[in-house]
């Protein structure tokens, strides 16, 4: 008697990323209970759904390690901006005026566009506690998605050392007690809730009180949970910090406790090669953001330097400063940035970037023994890339066919948990057109609130010279 089982993925070009890094032809992937039951030529079992995956890559769901989802609600209003001007005259203005409604959508959009592209699981790094209740709509819509996702419940109890604590847009900024009795009750009611884990983040060294982060520190290991934060992202912060603290960004938080297994690293771009030592001999994590650090004009990260010490490495879209969350176009971009800038084709490998998109990641979140690979007994994250298309034929090998060429449009089935939230190319645990309408009214509502200037951002002329921006500033 054959045995009935919830999903059956017949024909595929698996993709395991076990620890053998096996490619498997013409096989199938058996689910059942949210888990891989079996990998293996065809298998005879009766299924409540079967996905034909012939001429398909079935490999593991993308993990996106950093991202701000809020602001995928004010994509296209600033640009050409370096990180102060885009931080201080776009940014700040707008967010600091999110209410939980707004949070709700931004997220719902960004949900939808990451289960359009194949990512399963979701880091998200929440500082903006404009209200308390926005961090728990974010982390419902993740869970009403279907997605997987670690919510990084952020800490800003001052920005700039203070410079900024009184001014009217630092609605985000609360009391020290505040925040950590927050993070106690958000970690509380999510961790480990179904597919969500929490981990606690300071914004930056630019961002927090030493005696916040210390307070956070002892937080995170009494929970026993991942500390992520920004660090090194660009250029000005080690001089900001040697000023204040006498040392370097990535020294200064190793100095203060927050390096180690549980430590991850959000940019990592500005690094000496003793930081890059600390990060691994402490086995502290990074998490690579190469289109937004690119955007920015923040450089590029040494990855291949981190990889050649051991450091383990996932990718990230961060925020608005990305464009995208199609992660495939990360792992492109972040293997060329390295060829290009060490004039060495060698300098990562598209298996290296595979790996960060998957096992690597799960590694960076602490979820490796849950996903990030196929294995009997994982949980079931798995997607299905459609190669019947000119831009992906032929095939020589298809791991650099994957990484080089595909595109997250290409992805046709996403699951998570064993459950199908995309098939073929119709999201269908989101209502998209719902959240399309409900992201445009929700924006029209934010930037009316944000004020004149940031109105002003989707007026501005065509540019004579130089950024767009630079009108609202010699007007």
């Amino acid at each position: 008697m054959k045995m009935a089982i919830d999903l059956l993925i017949k024909n595929g070009v698996v993709i395991t990323m076990d620890p053998d890094r096996r490619v498997l032809e013409n096989c199938d992937v058996a689910i059942h209970d949210g888990k891989i039951l079996e990998i293996a030529p065809h298998l005879e079992m009766e299924a409540e759904k079967t996905l034909d995956a012939g001429g398909c890559v079935v490999c593991p769901g993308l993990i996106n390690g950093h991202s701000h989802v809020y602001q995928s609600m004010i994509e296209g209003l600033g640009y050409d901006m370096h990180f102060n001007p885009w931080n201080w005259r776009f940014l700040i203005p707008v967010v600091s005026k999110i209410t939980p409604d707004n949070a709700q959508a931004g997220a719902s959009l960004a949900a939808l566009e990451m289960i359009r592209n194949g990512v399963t699981t979701i880091s998200d790094h929440w500082y903006l506690h404009t209200d308390m209740e926005n961090i728990y709509r974010v982390t419902e819509i993740f869970d009403q998605s279907g997605m997987r996702a670690q919510m990084v419940f952020g800490f800003l109890d001052e920005t700039f050392a203070g410079v900024q604590r009184d001014a009217d847009d630092m609605t985000m900024i609360q009391s020290q007690d505040l925040l950590i009795n927050e993070a106690r009750r958000f970690h509380d009611t999510w961790h480990g809730k179904k597919r969500t884990t929490v981990a606690l983040g300071p914004g930056s060294t630019e961002d927090i009180s030493e005696s916040l982060m210390l307070k956070l520190v002892a937080l995170s290991k009494e929970l026993d949970i991942n500390v992520s934060t920004h660090v090194a992202g660009w250029i000005e912060i080690n001089s900001y910090t040697i000023r204040h603290f006498g040392e370097r960004d990535l020294e200064h938080f190793n100095s203060l406790g927050l390096t180690g297994p549980r430590g991850v690293m959000f940019h990592a771009v500005w690094l000496s090669d003793r930081e890059i030592e600390i990060m691994a001999k402490t086995g502290t994590k990074v998490v690579h953001c190469p289109v937004a650090n690119a955007y920015l004009g923040y450089g590029i990260s040494p990855i291949s330097h981190m990889l050649s010490r051991g450091i383990t490495i996932g990718l990230g879209t961060d925020g608005a400063a990305s464009y995208t969350y199609d992660m495939l176009e990360v792992a492109r971009t972040a293997g060329m940035l390295q060829k290009a800038s060490k004039l060495d084709a060698e300098a990562v490998t598209a298996e290296q970037l595979f790996e960060m998109l998957t096992i690597g990641g799960a590694k960076v979140l602490g979820i490796d023994k849950e996903v990030g690979s196929l294995e009997k007994g994982k949980r079931a994250d798995v997607i299905v890339v459609d190669f019947k298309q000119p831009h992906l034929l032929p095939v020589g090998r298809w791991l650099p066919k994957l990484v080089y060429s595909a595109r997250g449009s290409d992805v046709i089935h996403t699951i998570v948990d064993g459950k199908v939230l995309m098939e073929s190319r119709k999201v269908i645990s989101m209502d998209e057109e719902k959240v399309m309408a409900q992201v445009m009214e929700s924006r029209e509502d934010l930037i009316t609130r944000a004020g004149k200037e940031t109105r002003d951002l989707l007026n501005m002329p065509w540019p004579k010279d130089g950024p767009a921006w630079r009108w609202l500033v010699d007007r």
